[in-house]
């Protein structure tokens, strides 16, 4: 029985484990051109933005309305921003060497985990 616990517990602490490596994969990157095309073209779900005042927001479904970004956090909408008034916009994106990374640490925990609960384990 306690056995079955322990490899429960392994199990499910691999699981945890490689969720947690697997949020490394993605990292916020500055936008360098111009806001309103770059907002119109790309269609981001989630862009953050730091305001000339030093205020950061995060923004959810972020549109270009006239010479504003305006979107909404936590289901609200938020006032607009002028765009004059943006000092940095950052887009999620893509960390393809975290990513492999990641996944070579969970795997390198799980292939650990699974040997740790069987080396206790007698050979018939």
């Amino acid at each position: 029985m306690r056995d079955v616990a322990r490899s429960r517990l392994s199990k499910c602490l691999a699981v945890l484990l490689t969720l947690t490596t697997l949020a490394a994969c993605q990292k916020w990157t500055t936008v360098e051109s111009p806001i309103a095309s770059t907002v119109g073209k790309n269609d981001p779900g989630r862009v953050r933005v730091t305001t000339t005042d030093g205020r950061v927001m995060e923004l959810d479904s972020p549109t270009v309305q006239g010479d504003s970004l305006t979107g909404s956090t936590a289901g609200e909408q938020v006032p607009m921003v002028a765009i004059a008034e943006i000092e940095k916009l950052e887009f999620r994106g893509s960390n393809v060497g975290l990513t492999v990374l990641s996944i070579a640490g969970a795997a390198a925990i799980v292939v650990a985990v699974v040997l740790a609960t069987n080396a206790g384990k007698e050979n018939p």
